[in-house]
């Protein structure tokens, strides 16, 4: 009998040596102990996540949990044509876990688990008026820090863009304000309720990266309830409210003195000398300037905004201003270089040559018509006297005409260039006061 047990014995281990060999593995038992030592931190993780739901609120159901939220802005970047404001921010959001809650005593005193982000539960905050539709967890892979009395700790660092009302009317001086509102997606108020974080209402701007555009003057956060129709419960949310200001130093360089030399271009073609072709060239020069100009704010700006930028608008104004002074120089140049038929009007020519022209600062050129009329009297003296003691010689007579004639229109374009510069010392006067209500209008 024994040596029958002997051979069946043996015979199985034949067999499951062979089927081993077959399989290409082998099992060995060494006991209830893992083949390592386990750590307080891998026991207490294996008793706290064994069973554990991340897709449950860690709360009884007839419970809310309180989320603390906060935000410290690292960064932002604006986008005029898109009407967004994408913000670089490190998030703050706690809440106590009632599923994750140990004493540290029976785990060699641990204060603090590392604990990844996927495998507890989250609450599903979202920016409700986030320009993309990307929740939170989209944007962050960090872990979770979790203390023993169930308190949970996550600061994700996020990209946050959200949609902004822009208003560019006083660009480049311009100031924005935009919003970003955080608020749960499926929980109402009665389960989870949200808080400021340390009960802060400011936002720590202390990391902030300087911008050289944009600078922050005022970040707070708001508290607020909304009901709707459809539940009786509230939806709480926290506003972040930003106020931002636009750096206009470089665009004073770029912008502003270019707009002055404008100016300054056009009232100079006013004190040129009435022949002079050089108005033509120096409005033309101007033209292309604006036009220049004009070209680059249709780049820099969105060109189907609500409202037009004053600066927009006071280039356009200088455009026409400068259309109107070239006509104006081409209608002098004409007058003052054109011979003149007819004489100047007496109604035009005596205030001109009076008090008023002085007024306007024609001093030399009234002194050049006074001495032309003077000249032309000693001429028509004269030729009265060579005309009486002529002895009838036609031909004589005909050549003194013709001098005497020539003599005349001279004469007659010292008057209309005198009108000429007149004109010019009017527009210049009307242009300045143009000018100046043009800067005043749009720098309010």
């Amino acid at each position: 009998m024994n040596c029958a047990k002997a051979v069946r014995l043996a015979l199985y281990l034949v067999l499951s040596t062979c089927s081993q060999i077959q399989s290409g593995f082998t099992t060995t038992k060494v006991g209830p102990q893992p083949l390592w030592n386990a750590t307080y931190t891998d026991k207490l993780r294996h008793d706290l996540l064994l069973n554990y739901d991340k897709f449950a609120r860690p709360a009884q159901h007839y419970n809310k949990t309180t989320v603390q939220l906060g935000i410290d802005i690292r960064h932002l970047e604006f986008n005029e044509f898109k009407s967004t404001l994408m913000v670089f921010a490190w998030l703050r959001l706690i809440w106590d876990d009632e599923k994750l809650q140990w004493n540290a005593s029976d785990y060699g005193d641990i204060n603090a688990l590392h604990i990844a982000e996927h495998e507890i539960w989250q609450p599903d905050i979202y920016l409700y008026n986030s320009a993309v539709s990307s929740p939170l967890s989209q944007y962050v892979n960090t872990h979770i820090l979790v203390y023993p009395g169930g308190q949970v700790l996550w600061v994700p660092p996020v990209q946050l863009t959200v949609l902004c009302t822009v208003h560019l009317r006083y660009w480049p001086f311009d100031k924005q304000e935009c919003e970003l509102v955080f608020g749960s997606w499926t929980y109402h108020g009665d389960q989870i309720d949200l808080a400021h974080y340390n009960n802060q209402t400011t936002v720590n701007l202390d990391l902030v990266v300087t911008n050289a555009e944009w600078d922050i003057t005022r970040a707070v956060q708001i508290r607020s309830e909304k009901k709707y129709p459809c539940c009786e419960e509230p939806y709480p949310d926290i506003t972040v409210k930003l106020s931002l200001s636009r750096n206009p130093n470089a665009y004073k360089a770029i912008i502003i003195t270019p707009a002055f030399v404008i100016i300054v271009l056009t009232l100079l073609t006013f004190w040129l000398p009435p022949q002079a072709g050089e108005k033509i060239l120096i409005n033309g020069c101007t033209t292309v300037i604006i036009c220049l100009f004009m070209l680059y704010f249709s780049q820099k700006l969105p060109l189907m905004g609500k409202e037009i930028p004053l600066v927009v608008l006071f280039y356009a104004s200088c455009l026409y201003i400068v259309s109107i002074s070239m006509i104006g120089s081409v209608v002098v140049i004409t007058m003052s270089r054109s011979k003149q038929s007819s004489n100047l009007p007496w109604i035009i020519k005596q205030p001109l040559t009076g008090k008023f022209g002085k007024l306007l600062g024609l001093d030399s050129y009234i002194h050049q018509s006074a001495n032309s009329n003077h000249r032309m009297a000693v001429e028509e003296m004269r030729d009265h006297q060579v005309t009486d003691f002529d002895d009838g010689n036609g031909s004589e007579d005909h050549q003194i005409f013709k001098s005497q004639m020539s003599v005349n229109k001279s004469y007659q374009q010292k008057d209309w260039i005198l009108l000429a510069v007149a004109i010019d010392r009017l527009s210049f006067c009307f242009y300045c006061v143009l000018f100046a209500i043009l800067s005043l209008a749009y720098s309010l």
